[in-house]
């Protein structure tokens, strides 16, 4: 499905240069606590039955046979990062990357920045949001 479809970016600011659309929203839960949020629930959607999640410097790494999630927060804990990268060396890339921000005025502004216009993509960032309400078993449609 995606080879021949779409060519999917190589790196992280690819995707934030040629994004679909980037969906924001200021949510009052303390930056560490929605990352950790979305990092676990990224990582249960994407990983599938074999995800299993690496402590990395910074954050951690989640791998299954398809996707790599990685996760990062920064030492001040203002800023953290989740990607999601296709792994194939034929149609390989990054899907989605979802950006914390701590400012004066937010505990924790949200952007995800959306591939396409696609149902998975869709409601994969609705689910993030949706996450950070207490929901903890949506994840995407892929139709």
């Amino acid at each position: 499905m995606l080879a021949g479809c779409i060519s999917l970016p190589k790196s992280e600011q690819e995707l934030k240069t040629n994004h679909f659309k980037i969906e924001s929203k200021c949510v009052q839960t303390e930056l560490f606590k929605a990352f950790e949020i979305i990092a676990q629930n990224t990582a249960r959607c994407h990983g599938g039955a074999d995800g299993s999640i690496v402590p990395a410097a910074g954050g951690y790494m989640a791998i299954s046979t398809e996707d790599r999630i990685e996760g990062y927060i920064s030492n001040d804990k203002t800023f953290a990062k989740v990607s999601v990268e296709h792994i194939n060396p034929v149609a390989g890339g990054f899907l989605q990357l979802i950006e914390l921000q701590k400012t004066e005025s937010c505990p924790a502004s949200i952007k995800v920045y959306l591939l396409n216009d696609s149902t998975k993509w869709k409601t994969a960032t609705e689910s993030v949001f949706k996450w950070l309400e207490g929901d903890k078993s949506s994840c995407f449609e892929l139709m």
